[in-house]
């Protein structure tokens, strides 16, 4: 196998590395969209936490049989990320951290080989199943929002539970991942709300992925050929709304407003016309159903009581001092603390990296992301900026929101859709 690193941003698109792997046998699609559109199904089944890393194997196999693998400019940075995580080893003290610790590396692996899988995989992965498999578990996503509405914080025993050994079921990760629930009943704003969570093992993940999965709804909303019905899309844009709101989730808010405001501007500049047009009918119409509903009411109560920023400083803080005390490889996974709070570590992806990998991991993940977002600026297509996008409300995210595993991995397979898309000559949907 030949490792070649991706042509810059201003190189012609026929350079030798590229022209070699596109004349290779195509990448099947059906890992991808298995992976990704079925993901409703494996959190039935309780395996939604351990098919990222499943999917990933034939993904590997179809790698290695490469001639020519093309590899991302900034790689180097997320190869300093997976030293820090393996010299983070060393600090692990107890079989469950142990657990911990083996099953997030095995997260990174397999991002890793999605990554490279979506990028090598112009021939027989098009871009239009990438965005179609999105847009499924888009769709549902917000239908897990109305579940919480329906079925409030059931949960059930799926049948990975009743496979595993009571010592396993025992690991909270580990429980959560097999005993899938439809929401968390919390009083936030005075009364009970069923924040949703399906078909995501965490609230904050279902606003964390409800946000990054947007823009590809917006891409198909602008291109037919991706061949999702635009009447679908814009009723799930509509629909999103609700339990959007009714998540009291400021995280979600925050990002997705960044990241519709970030497209604007861009597709204002660019002049794209057609999706700068729809852009603003989503946006117009959700500022009219906050106006007219009480949604609007709902959000400024939730802006207004931050009883959970006090916490949410105190976890940074002893995430900051904690990182001071191992800085190179820090500590391999979250701790708990002495003041019956969360762990520490666990709120926000930038604190969690830095407390766990150290300085050493926090510069690899962090420059990694930077580089991608840095190099896919540039765009010929909305579908290329709606890409790029998704790195941007990511990285928004990251004080704020855990990143693994869906998010993580969502991230850096649109950041391989924002490199395949970035040149004019290899864009394979258009604003139009």
């Amino acid at each position: 196998m030949t490792l070649a690193f991706e042509p810059g941003v201003h190189a012609p698109p026929t350079r030798p590395p590229v022209v070699r792997a596109e004349a290779q046998r195509p990448l099947p699609a059906w890992p991808l969209v298995g992976l990704i559109a079925l993901h409703p199904l494996w959190f039935i089944l309780g395996l939604s936490g351990f098919s990222w890393v499943a999917f990933s194997l034939p993904m590997a196999a179809a790698l290695v049989r490469r001639r020519d693998l093309l590899l991302p400019r900034g790689s180097l940075y997320w190869l300093l990320f997976l030293i820090a995580v393996v010299g983070s080893f060393f600090s692990i003290d107890s079989g469950g951290r142990m657990m911990g610790w083996a099953l997030r590396f095995g997260y990174y692996l397999a991002a890793t080989i999605v990554f490279l899988y979506v990028l090598n995989g112009r021939k027989g992965l098009p871009t239009t199943t990438i965005v179609r498999s999105f847009i499924w578990l888009w769709l549902a996503t917000v239908a897990g929002g109305y579940l919480a509405f329906v079925l409030g914080d059931l949960s059930f025993r799926s049948p990975v539970a009743y496979l595993m050994p009571g010592s396993l079921l025992d690991n909270d990760l580990i429980g959560t991942m097999v005993t899938p629930s439809f929401a968390d009943l919390q009083d936030i704003i005075g009364v009970p709300v069923p924040r949703p969570k399906a078909p995501f093992p965490y609230t904050n993940s279902w606003g964390s992925m409800l946000a990054l999965l947007t823009p590809f709804a917006l891409i198909g909303l602008n291109d037919r050929s991706v061949g999702v019905s635009p009447r679908l899309l814009r009723f799930g844009l509509a629909a999103s709304v609700l339990p959007a709101v009714i998540s009291l989730n400021r995280g979600l808010w925050l990002s997705l407003g960044i990241g519709l405001l970030y497209g604007a501007v861009r597709l204002g500049l660019a002049g794209g016309s057609k999706a700068l047009r729809n852009l603003l009918i989503v946006l117009v119409a959700g500022a009219v159903i906050f106006t007219v509903t009480p949604l609007g009411g709902i959000v400024e109560t939730r802006v207004e009581t931050g009883h959970s920023n006090n916490d949410r400083l105190e976890l940074i803080t002893d995430a900051i001092s904690g990182t001071m005390e191992r800085p190179i490889f820090g500590w391999g996974g979250p701790r708990p603390n002495d003041r019956n709070l969360p762990s520490v570590g666990t709120h926000g992806q930038a604190w969690f990296v830095m407390f766990s990998y150290g300085f050493v991991g926090f510069v690899g993940y962090l420059g990694f992301l930077l580089s991608q977002a840095w190099r896919t600026r540039s765009q010929p297509s909305a579908a290329g900026l709606w890409a790029h996008t998704v790195i941007i409300i990511g990285l928004a995210q990251m004080p704020y929101y855990l990143q693994v595993p869906q998010q993580m991995f969502t991230i850096l397979v649109a950041a391989a859709l924002a490199i395949r898309l970035r040149h004019p000559g290899q864009a394979r949907l258009a604003d139009r």
